[in-house]
């Protein structure tokens, strides 16, 4: 900053009150640093409230002090400019003015800053040669030569006066207070009201806050071109956001015109089927109608009677088969009109949802604009405010105006290294909420995995791509059975597994994981059948020989392969079924009885307890992050027995019961943070695995159940 810049380089606006939009008057100074004029300020603390004050510029609060406007800090920095601009007003304009010697009204010739009042061209010359005001030559200013744009703030304060003693006002201040924030003493002072008190140079005191002003600059400017990208990064996440928004309602248009369109062929359909039955009823009746009149003709008169009951029972029959196909097609008709109304109301509610989360996301943008802007408009003032100061070369300017400086800038640096990780979430227009069809959309049989005296271990999906291992436990055989969405197998293949119960999860749509009840880890090959394993005790010397395997699921981040057991102990494996490290799950959970990971964390059921958990993913020591809600339905003592979690990671839990050796199911679907319940519903009591899949683009919940083959899939519907 250079100490000769002159003060129209200064904006107009630096000398204006932003209350009445005039030229400061008393100007008092807050120490956000921003000015007033005495009674303006003195307005806004009289229409407070609250016993706070809000500056109108920076929305900064402050509490009143007990002598209200008095108590803030008078700008005489701000009070010597202005006197200058008022000078250099009046001789432009040739205003005429009282002279302070004469007291005659004549063009203004000079102004004396000591005397602080006007001068004629006689005066003039007598206040530069009377002994009696030698003391002041260093302070008159020749008007006559004043130009604005050579008057710089250093020569301003040249002219002025040293201040006076802040209570002893006719007295010259010798001595600067830095236990009263460097307010100006006279020696008189240094003995009565500041005796004891931290008393300084000047110069010393104004070198020491230039010094330390110079670092608080440094560390404010590390963050200003932060700040100033903040909203460049604004505008581009609103654009972004408004795009989202476009693809969102496209896409939404698209599904619901694909639904229509199967709803509508489902109807042609129905309608084929009515006419066929009913020209093929009427096309009999026709045809039996005539065997009757040739029959009636042929016997005559005594048969008649007989074959006119034959005609009615007949007739009665073929009515009440168009009645009942007539019934049926209605039934259908009605159902897919319904679901027509539905798709017709989920998407209007859906679009709905869509515009109100865009003015949402835009009103959270405006906040984080208007809060910058406030910021910035801040750090514009301090350090138009500091360029002002350090221009004029003054100590006792510097020593007085520095440390309010100084105390606005902790506050603003706080502010301008303030992150806002919001921004990348908030052109994000797809959140809402996906809760499972009061309905089973269909259910699948696969008859090519039926085994005598054996059950389905486990299941797993990704996309179209379903998995089911079964187990005979009679004959010590396992089956992997990879089958689509219409319950069609694509392959089925036999694996070694000497012992118990084998498990599954997927790496990726082509790899599958698979783990027997003790200590044999394996992968197959969806794509090829082929299969290899490895027993972990070769790579483990610490697994406990009563321990066992009781569920296995996959980190699709970080391509690891995790294992839960009868205790709290969970073994991380790589994708090559090498071991990585064990991860000890906090004591509250006995054992995991089935797992899988979301979000980073690790979503564990613990059957032994009847809860449910969320807990961190770290190595050795996992933590608690949060418990579940247990289901209140029937007033059950639930317990979870398999958990999964969608695209849009909404979390579903199988709980279950047994009363009186009859199990009960319910399936429970849970926030994305997993800390609400959303939606309950009773499923087959069979059910004993879950998962979800894929049909046609559409994500389903799939479950296994204990019945050879038959699986159910329910819709989930966007909210």
């Amino acid at each position: 900053m250079a100490s000769s810049t002159p003060l129209t380089d200064l904006a107009e606006n630096f000398f204006m009150c932003s209350v009445c939009l005039g030229q400061f008057e008393e100007p008092k100074q807050l120490p956000c640093l921003h000015r007033y004029c005495r009674n303006c300020l003195k307005t806004v603390i009289q229409a407070s409230y609250d016993g706070k004050l809000t500056c109108p510029l920076c929305k900064q609060e402050y509490v009143i002090p007990e002598n209200g406007v008095d108590d803030f800090k008078t700008d005489f920095h701000m009070n010597s400019m202005l006197e200058f601009i008022q000078l250099q007003k009046s001789f432009e304009n040739k205003d005429l003015k009282q002279c302070i010697s004469c007291l005659k009204n004549k063009k203004v010739s000079a102004y004396c800053f000591k005397c602080r009042d006007n001068l004629c061209e006689q005066c003039y010359k007598v206040h530069l040669s009377s002994k009696m005001f030698t003391d002041h030559k260093t302070h008159i200013l020749r008007l006559d030569n004043i130009e604005a744009k050579n008057m710089t703030l250093d020569k301003l304060t040249s002219l002025t006066e040293d201040p006076r003693c802040h209570i002893h006002d006719k007295k010259e201040a010798q001595l600067c207070c830095s236990s009263c924030r460097n307010v100006p003493v006279c020696l008189a002072c240094t003995y009565n009201m500041h005796k004891g008190h931290d008393l300084h140079d000047v110069t010393e005191i104004a070198d020491r806050e230039r010094k330390l002003l110079k670092q608080e600059l440094v560390e404010l400017n590390k963050y200003k071109d932060k700040l100033y990208e903040v909203p460049t990064k604004i505008q581009i996440n609103q654009q972004k956001l408004n795009e989202n928004a476009m693809k969102r309602t496209e896409r939404l248009r698209n599904q619901h015109q694909q639904q229509t369109n199967k709803i509508k062929y489902q109807f042609l359909e129905c309608t084929k089927e009515r006419k066929g039955v009913l020209d093929d009823i009427g096309s009999r009746k026709r045809d039996n109608d005539r065997q009757i009149t040739l029959n009636l003709e042929k016997e005559l008169v005594q048969v008649r009677e007989k074959y006119d009951k034959i005609r009615k029972t007949a007739n009665q029959k073929y009515h009440n088969d168009s009645e009942e196909i007539i019934n049926k097609c209605d039934e259908i008709e009605s159902a897919l009109k319904g679901k027509l109304r539905s798709l017709d109301a989920n998407l209007k509610n859906l679009t709905t949802a869509t515009y109100l989360l865009v003015n949402q996301n835009e009103d959270e943008l405006k906040k984080i604009r208007e809060y910058c802007e406030q910021v910035i408009k801040r750090y514009e003032n301090v350090t138009a405010t500091t360029s002002s100061i350090l221009t004029s070369n003054d100590d006792w300017t510097d020593a007085q105006c520095i440390p309010d400086i100084r105390a606005a800038c902790e506050p603003l640096l706080v502010e301008m290294k303030k992150e806002f990780p919001e921004l990348e979430t908030l052109s994000d227009v797809t959140k809402g909420n996906i809760t499972i069809a009061q309905h089973k959309e269909s259910v699948v049989v696969v008859a090519g995995i039926k085994v005598k005296d054996g059950c389905i271990t486990d299941i797993t999906s990704k996309g179209d791509v379903n998995i089911a291992i079964t187990h005979n436990a009679t004959e010590r055989l396992s089956h992997i059975t990879v089958f689509n969405s219409k319950g069609e197998i694509q392959r089925q293949d036999q694996i070694d597994i000497d012992l118990d119960i084998p498990i599954c999860g997927l790496l990726s749509e082509f790899k599958a994981v698979t783990w027997d009840y003790c200590y044999e880890i394996g992968i197959y090959d969806v794509s090829d059948g082929a299969y290899s394993k490895k027993n972990i005790r070769n790579g483990i010397t610490s697994w406990p020989s009563d321990q066992y395997v009781s569920c296995v699921t996959t980190d699709p981040v970080k391509n690891n392969i995790i294992v839960g057991t009868d205790s709290r102990d969970v073994y991380v494996f790589t994708d090559q079924m090498n071991y990585s490290h064990r991860i000890k799950l906090p004591n509250v959970i006995y054992a995991a009885y089935d797992i899988t990971v979301h979000r980073g964390s690790l979503l564990v059921c613990d059957n032994s307890r009847g809860r449910a958990y969320a807990v961190t993913n770290e190595e050795l020591q996992s933590k608690l992050m949060y418990e579940f809600t247990k289901p209140d339905l029937d007033e059950l003592d639930w317990s979870p027995i398999s958990v999964c979690t969608d695209q849009n990671e909404f979390i579903y839990v199988l709980w279950y019961k047994s009363i009186f050796d009859k199990r009960r199911c319910i399936l429970v679907q849970y926030s994305q943070d997993g800390r609400q319940l959303i939606t309950t519903k009773r499923v087959d009591d069979d059910v004993y695995r879950l998962s979800t899949f894929e049909e046609n683009g559409i994500e389903k919940v799939l479950t296994a159940t204990t019945r050879w083959g038959e699986f159910y899939t329910y819709d989930l519907l966007v909210t």
